[in-house]
């Protein structure tokens, strides 16, 4: 009886660890995520031309800002997706998508994104 119960809690806490979700937001470069929620995105990119993805929107880690000023890292195995939406969008530094996807703390990895 037991081992029946703690094969069961083991299973419950791992299944708490991560979940699917579904996410919508401005992608951004995750170095300047953190300060554009305490800033605003305007503020920031205006005093730090490097968080601006219209230049440059190749960046190692890309982030997510919720209207509800909540943020996530996109998991860098899907930068290549995140790359492919931005580069064939016209507004990089106000680029909305949704995310599907498994959340895992404050990570997402992708399943599915597309522009809102």
């Amino acid at each position: 009886m037991y081992r029946l119960f703690s094969t069961a809690s083991l299973v419950l806490v791992f299944t708490g660890l991560c979940c699917a979700a579904e996410l919508q937001g401005v992608i951004t470069d995750w170095n300047c995520t953190e300060d554009m929620v305490r800033n605003g995105r305007a503020k920031v990119l205006k005093q730090r031309r490097s968080c601006s993805l219209a230049h440059d929107y190749r960046r190692s880690a890309y982030g997510l800002i919720t209207d509800d000023k909540k943020f996530y890292q996109i998991d860098p195995q899907d930068n290549g997706r995140v790359l492919e939406i931005l580069s064939n969008s016209p507004n990089k530094d106000n680029l909305k998508v949704i995310i599907s996807g498994e959340l895992q703390g404050n990570k997402i990895h992708i399943d599915t994104i597309s522009l809102l």
